[in-house]
């Protein structure tokens, strides 16, 4: 599963910093049940939806066959 951006279509990495409407920053900790758990500036982790930070979660294909075409992919786009 992937967690992409809604604004530039780009994947979110943990460690990344999400912000929310009122613009606050969170870094991205990990997906779980269908939630983002990230923590805040001041250190504790919370759980929000994607759309709530500007997210959407993507199914990926993960068999060898769709692993391997992401790989020839992304060789192409470089």
């Amino acid at each position: 599963m992937q967690i992409k951006r809604l604004l530039d279509d780009r994947e979110v990495l943990v460690g990344e910093r999400l912000f929310d409407a009122q613009r606050r920053s969170y870094a991205l900790v990990e997906h779980s049940d269908g939630e983002l758990v990230v923590t805040a500036e001041v250190g504790y982790p919370t759980r929000f939806t994607p759309e709530r930070l500007g997210c959407y979660l993507v199914h990926v294909n993960r068999t060898e066959q769709g692993l391997a075409k992401e790989r020839l992919r992304d060789y192409w786009e470089e």
